[in-house]
């Protein structure tokens, strides 16, 4: 069965000076031209998000969450670190780098560096997705790919998705979500500079699923559960071994 559309929302930097700040301050390299159109969609259009390669990030959890639930979260966010030059130190801490909220319902994540800019007293990430879900190990990886700074492949600059966008906006409506917020999270494009050159991919973690009956004509995308061969190579060129 298809899941709906808004499985996930990255949360926009409250400040986006500080949001830059903090990204060239992280890694000088994030800073990106300007669209060759002139302009950017999003405010994302100008920088990057990645952090250091090689870089050290704690992660914790921000509510009491059982060991075995832990453990499961930290199992499948592991398998980034496998194509990713990035570590993961799961620490017995609320005051980490990532601080994940495992109490409520919802799934989303601070994107890259952004979750330096969050209060300590906030969480970074919410998982509400429980283990015994089949959709966990799906969500752990896409909201763990928002961490290391991805966004969502379904808004790649080439993504030419068919929507039929009078439908997209009447279903999203009557379960109470504006457009604006539809446009936020579909159909919005990013910046191509923050594509780095990059083909569009279907198959990828950051893909949401797309439903046949909000497209026109035979179109959609199924629930993607494993990183796929364009994320691997994508990560593993953001963030390459470091040479000393």
């Amino acid at each position: 069965m298809m899941c709906d559309l808004l499985l996930c929302k990255p949360l926009p930097a409250l400040d986006i000076a500080a949001s830059r700040r903090v990204a060239l301050a992280e890694r000088p390299t994030n800073a990106l031209s300007a669209s060759s159109s002139g302009r950017s969609k999003r405010a994302l259009g100008q920088f990057s998000k990645f952090w250091a390669p090689g870089r050290t990030l704690t992660v914790g959890f921000f509510n009491e969450t059982p060991v075995e639930h832990q453990a499961a979260i930290e199992k499948v966010a592991r398998q980034w670190l496998c194509w990713a030059n990035l570590k993961f130190d799961f620490v017995d801490s609320p005051f980490a780098d990532i601080r994940i909220y495992t109490g409520g319902e919802d799934n989303y994540s601070q994107v890259g560096t952004d979750a330096l800019l969050a209060s300590p007293m906030d969480a970074t990430m919410a998982l509400g997705t429980k283990p015994d879900d089949p959709l966990f190990g799906r969500t752990v990886l896409h909201e763990f790919g928002h961490v290391l700074g991805l966004l969502h492949e379904h808004q790649h600059p080439k993504a030419d998705i068919p929507w039929d966008v009078p439908k997209l906006y009447a279903y999203f409506a009557a379960k109470g979500i504006d457009q604006q917020t539809v446009d936020i999270n579909l159909l919005d494009k990013i910046d191509k500079a923050l594509a780095k050159g990059t083909a569009y991919d279907r198959t990828s973690i950051m893909h949401y699923s797309v439903l046949q009956e909000q497209t026109v004509g035979d179109w959609e995308v199924g629930i993607n559960h494993t990183l796929s061969r364009r994320d691997r190579k994508f990560v593993r060129r953001i963030y390459p071994e470091v040479v000393a």
